[in-house]
């Protein structure tokens, strides 16, 4: 009996290129030797995936023993783990809880502004409080962040039942390991790996990356804006007219000796994909407007342009509520009456506030 053998495409392999990084100006199928002497002419026959993972194992082993005998050979160097951007194994560093710190990384020579264990709370990262070119932010709970701020680089990893705003990367969003969360990021490519119950509302320039073994992801058009957000988006270049937030691209299967991800017996299962948010289920995400000094030329809408079904919601929404204000304000009522309805509509907002846990975030942010 045949056996199944999974190949790789030269553009299939190219996917990899944000993950696996060789020099500027060269592609991941020129570092590789696979494709090295294809002819231009002719499209490249495809490779053997155990083929392409014995090679990437061999770089990755490659790289770990030479930046390690570069950090062994620096006096009094203690920090040589590598940047999460390469790989997670500083997820687990012992910053202080409720914390941000930054972080001087000697292998890579940039600094990392870590945002750590915060829960329960509001968390709110200007550009002046991001140095460096990387946040990362780790192990957060029932809280909200925002990083309004352009970096190069952005993980998100370990958080749960939070929400997570990233206003400019320029490179790459990595979010990994997190349950119920929602990301609103611009970027120009986001990587999502190993997540449960989670929504994306991405702008980005490139499809979103699937990959390990996720569960119930949803994704949705970007949906938010603050006054500088234009201005980061040009900093970084991203580009707010290309959005290709519908077109994620699953990569690789789930392990089949993985017994939680899939019944025994099962083997080669296909890594799962995100579905679409329902177009009359998208709200847009508002950022106090407080959080910001004055800005020449402000951003004063989503700089993304949302697609015609989900624009045509927003339309249908915003239609009823100006039918409802109206509605109110033609009632013939005396004061005494104009006053129970103030009263009635301001208590059944704070009973709002309070079920969804917003009332929270509004004492932590008028705190700040």
């Amino acid at each position: 009996m045949a056996s199944f053998v999974q190949v790789l495409t030269m553009e299939t392999f190219e996917h990899l290129g944000f993950l696996v990084h060789f020099s500027e100006g060269t592609s991941l199928s020129q570092a590789a030797t696979f494709f090295a002497n294809s002819d231009p002419d002719m499209p490249a026959a495809p490779v053997s995936a155990a083929q392409v993972h014995d090679w990437i194992l061999q770089n990755i082993v490659s790289s770990l023993e030479f930046y390690t005998e570069k950090s062994t050979a620096k006096e009094g160097s203690q920090q040589i783990a590598s940047d999460l951007d390469v790989t997670m194994a500083d997820a687990n560093t012992s910053h202080p809880r409720n914390s941000t710190t930054t972080v001087a990384n000697p292998t890579f020579h940039r600094n990392s502004t870590f945002v750590e264990g915060f829960s329960k709370t509001s968390v709110v990262k200007h550009a002046s409080d991001v140095k460096g070119n990387s946040v990362k932010v780790l192990n957060c709970h029932d809280s909200v962040i925002y990083i309004l701020a352009p970096v190069k680089y952005a993980t998100v990893y370990g958080c749960s039942d939070t929400t997570v705003v990233l206003g400019a990367v320029g490179k790459v969003i990595k979010v990994e390991h997190c349950e119920r969360v929602h990301i609103i990021a611009a970027a120009k490519r986001i990587c999502i790996a190993n997540c449960r119950e989670c929504i994306f509302y991405l702008g980005v320039n490139h499809q979103p990356l699937i990959v390990g073994d996720n569960h119930k992801l949803h994704i949705a058009p970007f949906n938010t804006y603050y006054p500088r957000l234009g201005e980061h988006l040009t900093q970084v270049g991203v580009d707010p007219s290309t959005n290709k937030w519908d077109q994620p691209f699953v990569l690789g299967v789930v392990d089949p000796h993985d017994s939680l991800s899939h019944p025994a017996g099962v083997s080669d299962v296909q890594a799962e994909s995100a579905t679409c948010v329902d177009p009359d289920l998208f709200t847009n995400f508002l950022i106090p407007n407080w959080f910001e000094d004055e800005v020449q030329e402000p951003t004063k809408c989503n700089p993304f342009p949302l697609p015609e079904i989900y624009q045509a919601s927003q339309s249908k929404k915003q239609a009823v509520l100006e039918d409802t204000k109206k509605t109110i304000r033609e009632l013939q009522l005396d004061e005494n009456r104009k006053k129970e309805l103030a009263s009635a509509l301001h208590s059944q907002f704070k009973d709002w506030l309070y079920a969804t846990g917003n009332i929270r975030q509004l004492y932590c942010l008028q705190g700040d």
